[in-house]
């Protein structure tokens, strides 16, 4: 395992956060009427800009989350902001939801 990505799971083990799998996160945003969209799949290398771990590194997959009816991103200026996309955001921001694929960590 790449040691920075190991060093970044330790971390947020540390702090109590542990990832999931593919399945869970797909299975969370579908409860909440949402989809990945895997066509933005996008990876990089994230750095971390403030606090005691500032400008250590991991590598990362980013993708989109869409309205599972609309097909219209969640984060488009026109879509919905209801108690579903409220939840979505608690998903994303308070409970830190990720998983580990192919050697980078995708956060919602």
């Amino acid at each position: 395992m790449n040691p920075a990505l190991a060093n970044e799971l330790a971390a947020r083990a540390a702090d109590g956060w542990h990832p999931v799998t593919l399945s869970e996160i797909k299975a969370q945003l579908r409860g909440l009427g949402y989809a990945l969209d895997r066509t933005l799949d996008c990876r990089s290398t994230a750095q971390i800009m403030t606090g005691p771990r500032a400008g250590k590194t991991y590598p990362t997959l980013s993708t989109g989350i869409k309205e599972a009816d609309t097909g219209r991103s969640a984060f488009h200026v026109e879509a919905r902001r209801d108690a579903k996309f409220r939840a979505l955001q608690k998903l994303r921001f308070d409970v830190g939801l990720y998983a580990v694929l192919g050697a980078a960590i995708m956060d919602l």
